[in-house]
Formats: C-alpha cells, structure tokens, sequence
C-alpha cells in the first residue's frame, strides 16, 4: 500500500510539473527572476555512482546519481549562467538566469565524482567543510543510525528512518549519543555489528589542497557539524569559532564564507557567525537570492536525485526547475504576502 500510494504521488507530481512546463509558467518565472536580477543557489552533498548509490549508508535526500548530475551540469552549462558564490552580486537583470553550486560537509566523491564534470562543464563550486572531520569514515551521526537500524531491523523503510533521525536533530548531544548507544545496543543483541564504508568517508587535507588549486572555494561548515539551533550558545559558539583559521592554515588564503549546519540558522546563531569575522553564510531557506537578502542568511535549495528525475528515472529540465526554481519562488511570494498580511493588521496601539 505504501508503495502504490508513493508511485501515486510520483505521478501526479509528474503530471503537475508537466503541465507547468507546458504551460509556459516555469519560463515565466525563469524570466522574472532573472529580470529581478536574482540568484538561485543550490546546495548539494553527494554524487555517486550507480554502485556506490546503493552502498552508502548517506540519506536519499542528499544524493545525486553521477549520470543525473552529468545531465544536469550539461543543462546549466547551456541554459543557465553559472557563479561562483563569492562573486554572485544578485540585483542585476542578466541574459541567462544566474545559479551557483555548494557543496555541504565535504565528501570524497565532491572531489573524485563531482569536480571532473563541473569543470567539464564550467561550474565553479563552493564546499563547505568540517575541519574535525576531514578525512574520516562515516564521521556524521545520521550514516551511523542508517547503518545500525538496517542492521537490527533490516525491513525499515526509508520513511522511517527519515523520522528517526528528524527526531534525534532536536536531541542535545548527550541525549543523541545515549540514542546511537540504544541503537548500537539494539543491532548487537540480533547479533550484527556494523563497520564504515569506504565510501561514506570525507575528504583528506590533500584532496581539499587539489581541489583548490583546481579553483574550487572552500568555507567552514563548524568544526563538527552540530546543528548550532540546537545546542547552548557557548557551545555553538566554539563549534564556529576557529573553524576558518584551521582552513586557512591549510590553504594559505582566507575563508569568509560560513554555512549553517542542517541548513537551520537563528537571530543568535548569525550573531555568532558574524562575530567570527564572516562575510557570507548560507542557509537552508528555499527562496531566490535576491538583492535585499541577508549576506549572513543567503537562502538555497538543497536538491537530490528525486528532485532532478523524471518517472522514468532520467534526468528531467522541467523537475530541476520545478523544484529548485518555482518552490524557491513560491515560497518567497508566500512570504511576501504573510508580511504584507501582518503589516495590515492593527496593532494594540491602534485602539
């Protein structure tokens, strides 16, 4: 029944991105946007092969096919105007929306996979490292519980694991670790043990130091990837502070650029980010990049392999657009509207 009810949702999603497509609503949007002068950021994790797609124990909702990527760099090499986060200045109309590419956590296929077809196709990119985990096998937590519940109970679906771990983000991080230890208890009483891939492991010094010569651009994502919403100000505070000196001591060049763990960021955790000394951070907020964003809260859309493909499993332009381009609009009119809505109303004062 779940498996019908999904594929039912699949095609009707298909059906409506169709009809925007062929409707001509997904260029208008393109069109405005781009005569707005906005920018459309992206944020990415992970490109895979087909056989490591099925291997790693990393989420769906951060992995990209290297064929759909491949598709996909070759479309915006085509239609779009690819920048370097750095140098985005969003505001001015342009002949070709503009989009910029951002990697979070600092894998090791960013540099095996994911560089080879972005220079092959001119796309600068932007990956967001934690200093404490470079070079590390299955160094974040959410790899560890995929890893241990389809080990204790292999007939988990995905959905379900999605929950668990949406849960244990909202966890402090000694609730979180009393958590992976139930779950670690849970897969030795079945009697399995479970061990890193070598495929879900980070980048090395040596590779990050490659792929900037190769021009890519590096930032800090926290030393170790705590969601800093969801811990103690001191704490989060240590987690950001430093943690572009321990880039630049390997680069030899400044880092300014900051991206919020998760994608959450607060009033307090920009505060923070700012009194480090950074010039940009990226947020998880799925909005166009338009001139009145904030430089310490510039939005992205994160896109995987569902957002990109068609029904028949290859990369589709019209779902690349739909997802990343009108749900990025949309949701920025959405909001437009709440504040002009609230703006309306009368305050106490009024009476």
């Amino acid at each position: 029944m779940k498996r019908l009810r999904m594929n039912l949702r699949l095609t009707l999603r298909s059906l409506w991105v169709g009809l925007l497509a062929s409707s001509g609503c997904l260029w208008w949007v393109k069109r405005k946007l781009r005569k707005q002068g906005a920018v459309v950021a992206l944020v990415f994790h992970r490109v895979l092969s087909d056989s490591d797609y099925l291997q790693t124990y990393s989420q769906p909702e951060i992995l990209v096919r290297e064929r759909t990527f491949r598709a996909l760099a070759e479309y915006v090499e085509r239609e779009y105007e690819a920048l370097d986060l750095h140098e985005a200045v969003p505001g001015k109309s342009s002949e070709k929306l503009r989009v910029v590419f951002t990697f979070d956590d600092g894998w090791g296929d960013n540099y095996s996979v994911a560089l080879p077809l972005a220079r092959t196709h001119g796309i600068p990119l932007t990956v967001f490292l934690c200093p404490r985990l470079v070079a590390k096998n299955m160094p974040f937590w959410p790899e560890r519980v995929v890893a241990l519940r389809r080990a204790a109970k292999p007939d988990t679906s995905s959905s379900e694991i999605k929950i668990l771990i949406e849960s244990i983000k909202k966890q402090g991080q000694q609730e979180r670790e009393q958590t992976l230890a139930r779950l670690a208890e849970e897969a030795h009483q079945q009697g399995v043990s479970v061990g890193a891939v070598t495929i879900d492991r980070t980048l090395s010094w040596q590779e990050i130091v490659q792929m900037d010569r190769a021009g890519v651009r590096f930032g800090s994502h926290t030393h170790s990837h705590e969601i800093l919403t969801a811990i103690p100000a001191e704490m989060a505070r240590r987690e950001v502070d430093g943690s572009d000196a321990a880039i630049e001591e390997m680069l030899g060049k400044p880092c300014k650029a900051f991206s919020y763990p998760n994608g959450n960021w607060s009033a307090e955790s920009r505060a923070i980010v700012a009194e480090a000394g950074f010039k940009l951070a990226v947020t998880g907020d799925r909005r166009p990049w338009s001139a009145d964003s904030d430089p310490l809260a510039i939005p992205r859309s994160n896109v995987y392999e569902d957002d990109l493909v068609g029904l028949d499993g290859r990369f589709s332009p019209a779902m690349f657009e739909y997802t990343a381009i009108w749900k990025a609009w949309r949701r920025s009119t959405m909001k437009s509207s709440v504040q002009a809505r609230t703006q309306a109303q009368p305050t106490s004062a009024t009476f």
